[in-house]
Order: C-alpha cells, then structure tokens, then sequence
C-alpha cells in the first residue's frame, strides 16, 4: 500500500479515520460481512455510499466491530490490527503513551510572571 495517493499523504495507521477505513474494507470483502453489517445498522446498499459521506461513519464502522469480538479476531487475523487499536480510536479505550519515558516525564515548570506590588 503506497503512503502517498494523489500527492496526499495518508493517515497513520492508528488514526481513527484510515482504521476506519481498513475495516470497512475488510467488512465489504465478504458478502457475509457486509450483509450482517447492512442489518445491524440499517443501511441499504442504495444509502450506503450516501453514509460513508457523513463525518462520523469511520467512527461508526470501528464502533460496529468493537461490538463483536469474534469480528475483531478476525481483522487482528486478517490486518494485523490489534483489537485494542479499534477499541482505542472508538472511544472505548485510552490511549496507551507512546513509551514508557514520555509517561513518566514530569511537566516542565511554567515561567514565573513577575510580581507587582499593589501598594505603591
């Protein structure tokens, strides 16, 4: 898959938008897939190309398969995707730190504004 379409850089991996993406892939892959996913969300083929338009579609499909664990086996399976990458950019999960030093790293302190007097 190339980083670059159309002179775009595409999103990272973890971002919820590009994951979206790869799992409404994975779900249109198979007849299945996309009909169970059709019934349990109500839209019809005719409206489903009208959907993935709104804002909060991407959101919706990752929100669709945090929902099932067997189909997050499968995508871990398929895509390499860990289940807890899905549960993140849903909203159901914390982000984890990137490493272990930048959690443990204090803020730095703020500068010090200079005191007035208010008695002169």
């Amino acid at each position: 898959m190339s980083d670059d379409v159309a002179g775009q850089e595409a999103p990272r991996r973890g971002d919820p938008e590009s994951l979206g993406i790869q799992v409404l892939h994975f779900i249109v892959s198979d007849v299945d897939r996309i009909i169970q996913f059709m019934n349990v969300t109500g839209l019809q083929p005719e409206t489903l190309r009208e959907s993935a338009n709104a804002p909060d579609f991407l959101v919706g499909v990752l929100e669709y398969v945090s929902k099932d664990d067997e189909l997050l086996k499968l995508i871990h399976k398929d895509l390499g995707i860990p289940p807890d990458t899905i549960l993140t950019a849903a909203g159901h999960l914390a982000p984890r730190p990137d490493n272990a030093k930048q959690a443990d790293k204090k803020p730095e302190p703020r500068p010090q504004l200079p005191r007035r007097s208010m008695f002169r």
